[in-house]
């Protein structure tokens, strides 16, 4: 009788050795569709390529990233973002060009005729911390496809989070996509009639 006991005890412990990790808390830079620019029902106003955006190699990747003190940075395999964070920045980079101009993004496949602009994004720096803003330095240029003057940006930004947990970082995160989509958009309107955007130069 003891030995069966003792069998199923480390049967027991066998299992509970095996059992799988928790799931991953996931997140997204898409914000709710009530909060995203709206796109007024008649057909778009001009069609934009938005490239598949730059970043650096330790951030290219699902794990959540964090900058602590100095040097170190911490990647949270407990969270993630539900795509790499290239393709997560590119997704909502798109949403929120595409409501802020008006626009169709041909890179999101499906759209027919020539691109009007075509915008390249490089984040050459993107860094959070629990409890401290999300910094950014983001260069982009716009360039008109029938050729001419565009717009070659260099910007820093900067946003807040609400409180100390990893969901405020993430909503910093959208706090802060909508101040670059902000500055992209206001590029892309200043092209036509040659004018200087903030942070950018007419080249």
């Amino acid at each position: 009788m003891k030995t069966h006991a003792l069998a199923v005890a480390v049967l027991a412990a066998g299992l509970s050795g095996c059992a799988a990790p928790p799931a991953p808390d996931v997140y997204t830079l898409q914000v709710p569709s009530g909060e995203a620019a709206a796109v007024p029902s008649a057909g778009p106003a001009m069609v934009i390529d938005l490239a598949p955006v730059a970043l650096p190699e330790r951030l290219r990747r699902r794990q959540i990233v964090l900058r602590e003190d100095g040097a170190k940075l911490q990647m949270l395999e407990g969270q993630r973002w539900s795509a790499t964070l290239g393709d997560e920045l590119q997704d909502a980079l798109s949403s929120a060009l595409q409501g802020r101009l008006h626009a169709v993004d041909v890179a999101k496949g499906g759209v027919a005729g020539k691109p009007a602009y075509r915008i390249n994004v490089e984040f050459s720096r993107l860094d959070a911390r629990l409890g401290g803003p999300v910094e950014a330095t983001v260069a982009w240029s716009v360039k008109p496809s029938a050729g001419g003057a565009g717009q070659v940006c260099l910007g820093r930004f900067e946003q807040a989070a609400a409180g100390g947990s990893v969901a405020d970082v993430v909503a910093a995160h959208q706090g802060l996509v909508a101040l670059v989509a902000d500055a992209i958009a206001a590029s892309v309107r200043a092209v036509p009639g040659g004018g200087r955007a903030p942070y950018c130069a007419a080249r």
